[in-house]
């Protein structure tokens, strides 16, 4: 389903070509046949493409054709002819072509309809090169061999043990994409072209997202050149700082759009549906509460040696309110300086688990926006190794439909439970009442 050619223009993929038997014509979408209908729903995701049948000629961007089709003078038979062109329309398309360059981006929506399309593309991508290997397995090649087939098998045997070949692929292009964008908003210089060396400046920052990036291309990163090469240069061009445009929280629905222009089933299928901002901030704030009245932690979540758990964490909104209530509360009491070295020492016993690497990626780019607009500098070595079960008090806060009960020691909470018609509210603080000594 690749286009039969891609282009370079100074070492960087430009634009591809996709070359049709003589007399199909050069209007993609009108095109007949199983496979050509197929391809080019694949295809109407690239930014910059031609159709021809050497004949007639048309240039397209994300699905949409860029002014008229240009047809030649003459016939071409069996591949063989001779053509004439009448006009300097062609000129002016291949020029086009040729020049294109991705166009700066500088909002959330932007960002999303440039991006979404090349990680739907990379994700169906991966989905044949898997089934060309599954055929060279059944040929005799070694699976060792066969690299998306190993990486599938290591993502199944590490983290998704039912994952489907089409649940690995959109995986695989959801953590690249997300780490790529991740990069550039650390300031990672994409001009390499370098997919590796990008990993590598991007593990300074988040040693995860930067090695998984590394761990996921290096092996095929040249015949996956097409896509990465494509969805590399387009990330480069994203200016943050103008996406973020001065804005508090710029990133709170990024993943959210991203799914929908992405995959909208998927969102549907996978529940992501994020907790709006006001009932998280509520739900801090009553456990908040509960810490500080009935577990005699004047400090609340931000008390030394009270461990905080978010068991789903998606793009980090409960994360996030933690470190606001916890400085906000003691920038007022006791001014920034305190309030700054609490949220620093809080961050060592904040723990958030989320199984997405897209949402990840954006609770890392939350996060980090909210430390840097709070003055907080946050170290590596500062932040333990250890599990949070090891500390002595223990506090679940996340929706409550997803939480687990937490291994807590003496003074635990119970989980809220979802009401039931009838039953008391499970918002209600007397449900978070101190389980009797074990």
């Amino acid at each position: 389903m690749r286009p039969d050619y891609a282009i370079e223009v100074d070492g960087a993929v430009c634009g591809y070509i996709e070359i049709k038997k003589p007399g199909l014509g050069a209007d993609a979408p009108a095109l007949t046949g199983k496979h050509n209908v197929r391809q080019w729903k694949r295809l109407s995701d690239l930014p910059n493409l031609i159709y021809t049948d050497g004949v007639q000629w048309a240039r397209y961007s994300h699905g949409e054709r860029d002014g008229d089709i240009v047809t030649l003078d003459g016939t071409l038979s069996s591949g063989t002819g001779e053509l004439t062109v009448p006009d300097a329309g062609l000129q002016r398309l291949l020029s086009t072509f040729l020049g294109w360059a991705p166009a700066p981006i500088r909002s959330v929506g932007a960002l999303v309809r440039a991006v979404a399309p090349l990680c739907r593309l990379l994700r169906d991508e991966v989905v044949d090169q898997l089934a060309r290997e599954q055929v060279r397995i059944k040929q005799g090649e070694p699976a060792s061999a066969q690299p998306f087939t190993g990486l599938a098998s290591d993502w199944r045997t590490l983290l998704f043990p039912g994952a489907s070949d089409t649940q690995f692929a959109d995986g695989y292009a959801q953590t690249v994409t997300f780490a790529l964008l991740l990069a550039r908003s650390r300031g990672v210089a994409m001009e390499s072209g370098s997919i590796h060396t990008v990993g590598d400046d991007l593990g300074a920052s988040s040693a995860l997202m930067g090695r998984a990036l590394q761990l996921l291309t290096d092996h095929v990163e040249n015949s996956f050149r097409v896509t990465l090469g494509t969805l590399l240069r387009v990330v480069s061009m994203i200016d943050w700082d103008k996406v973020r445009g001065g804005r508090r929280d710029t990133y709170l629905y990024l993943y959210e759009e991203f799914l929908e222009a992405y995959d909208d089933d998927l969102r549907k299928s996978s529940g992501s549906y994020y907790t709006p901002v006001d009932v998280a901030a509520q739900m801090v704030r009553l456990t908040d509460d509960v810490v500080r009245s009935r577990l005699d932690r004047p400090d609340g979540l931000g008390a030394p040696g009270v461990s905080v758990i978010d068991p789903a964490a998606g793009t980090g909104t409960f994360l996030l309110r933690i470190l606001e209530i916890v400085y906000d509360r003691l920038d007022g009491d006791s001014g920034k300086g305190a309030a700054r070295e609490a949220v620093a020492d809080l961050a060592t016993r904040l723990f958030g688990f989320e199984l997405q690497m897209g949402p990840h990626a954006v609770s890392e780019l939350r996060v980090n926006d909210v430390l840097t607009r709070l003055g907080v500098q946050i170290h590596r070595e500062d932040v333990p190794r250890r599990g949070p079960g090891q500390d002595p008090h223990h506090q679940a806060v996340g929706p409550p439909d997803r939480q687990q009960r937490l291994p807590a020691r003496e003074d635990r909470l119970r989980t809220p439970r979802p009401g039931r018609r009838g039953q008391r509210d499970p918002a209600e603080v007397s449900w978070f009442q101190p389980s009797p000594a074990v």
